[in-house]
């Protein structure tokens, strides 16, 4: 086995899942039954309620640590009850995934906490994403749903790194060369840390070190520098709005979601079959797409190039969110090797079904860059109004900025502190 297989299975992975794209179909998609305006009401009334008793629940946080415990388990019935009136139960997700969330959870704020106290909730968030995307791909993978120092290390790398190379205070020369340090940490040498910048991204890599071999695990760390040339390459769609025939947005995004995703994998299993390979990268690339939907106006805004921002302003984006539609029933409905069993087919399906509902938002967020017959087509699928949906976000900021809760916590220590005994 040479020394990079990884990278060639990728470039094959890419060039596969790009014929996918093309081949997708472009006219609207079957979503399944219409949603009546009187059910939409219904639930918009019904999320008003749950966000006006999770605030006021949230400004009641006791400063009495007695009272702790039983204000966060109040607050996670709160929305366990939300999640089972949206139709999300633990039987349709999976009995040890829905189990082992909460103390997973937990035990990554913990360990953040103890990392570097100083990070931003936000921040935060992003990794826990990551977490839970590496905990849904125990559960398709059939192994122990669990927290281990790989899932951490890897997981706190994307506010370190992603954020970092996403800095437009950052000069290019100086991303450049902290890209050059850390590829040769990931490759295995032991170099001394500039700054505190650099000694977090190096401990990262030791603790996966710790968890697995370089000998025995090789192609998990030549995942580890794949994905790292996917983000150094990314950098071409930073700063510089050109034409798609100039460089390739697609592949681009496309090795940046797949190979990360794909890192996840190894993350948690070690060694892959082909088949776990396969849906690995299929599924970064679906990911990617979805953000990159979600984000296209930041993106055209900030000058970052994806096909969603290039598209901005020129082209209705209809036909490519149909496009990521029928990409993700492709990616959802197909059989991977090794993937074919109960727990494997049950989560799929749930994923698809919150691909959906992301890509809805997306539509809700980004409305003025759709053709008017489009909106009008799709509205009746949203499981909301989208004058509700765009009024909501509003809403939710302006009660986020004017928190004050009756102890004096800010609303961030209060979200840290039900996550941390979540139950």
């Amino acid at each position: 086995m040479n020394n990079f297989i990884v990278q060639e299975m990728i470039e094959q992975l890419k060039g596969k899942y790009i014929k996918w794209w093309w081949k997708t179909d472009k006219c609207f998609p079957v979503l399944g039954e219409k949603i009546s305006l009187k059910e939409k009401i219904k639930r918009e009334k019904e999320l008003n309620q749950f966000i006006n008793n999770l605030f006021s629940h949230l400004k009641q946080c006791p400063k009495n640590k007695d009272l702790l415990t039983d204000w966060k388990n109040a607050l996670w019935t709160l929305i366990k009850n939300l999640g089972e009136q949206s139709g999300f139960t633990e039987d349709e997700v999976d009995h040890d995934f829905a189990k082992a969330l909460p103390s997973v959870t937990n035990r990554f704020i913990c360990s953040v906490k103890g990392f570097n106290a100083e990070m931003e909730l936000k921040n935060m968030l992003q990794a826990l994403r990551n977490v839970w995307i590496m905990n849904l791909l125990q559960v398709l993978f059939a192994v122990e749903v669990e927290y281990t120092p790989s899932i951490f290390a890897y997981s706190m790398l994307y506010p370190y790194t992603d954020n970092y190379l996403d800095d437009p205070e950052v000069s290019f020369e100086d991303k450049q060369q902290i890209n050059k340090r850390f590829r040769r940490r990931l490759e295995g040498e032991q170099i001394d840390a500039n700054d505190d910048y650099e000694a977090a991204l190096f401990d990262f890599v030791g603790m996966i070190e710790s968890q697995y071999s370089r000998t025995d695990f090789k192609e998990l760390y030549e995942s580890l520098l794949s994905i790292h040339d996917a983000q150094c390459n990314s950098l071409m769609q930073h700063d510089e709005m050109t034409s798609p025939y100039e460089k390739d947005v697609l592949g681009i995004s496309a090795q940046k979601g797949g190979a990360s995703v794909l890192a996840d994998a190894y993350l948690v299993k070690g060694k892959l079959s082909d088949g776990e390979v396969d849906f690995a990268f299929a599924y970064g690339i679906l990911l990617q797409l979805c953000d990159d939907l979600q984000d296209a106006k930041e993106d055209l805004e900030n000058e970052h190039m994806t096909i969603f921002s290039v598209t901005l302003g020129k082209w209705p984006l209809d036909r490519l969110t149909n496009a990521l539609f029928d990409f993700s029933n492709m990616i959802m409905t197909d059989s991977y090797e090794q993937l074919d069993h109960e727990k494997s087919r049950k989560m799929k399906s749930f994923l698809q079904k919150n691909l959906t509902l992301l890509i809805f938002e997306a539509i809700s967020q980004n409305q003025d860059f759709y053709s008017k017959d489009y909106i009008k087509a799709i509205e009746p699928y949203l499981p909301f109004r989208m004058t509700y949906t765009r009024k909501l976000y509003k809403k939710l900021k302006r009660k986020y900025s004017n928190f004050k809760s009756m102890a004096g916590y800010t609303i961030d220590e209060i979200i840290l502190m039900a996550m941390e005994e979540a139950r």
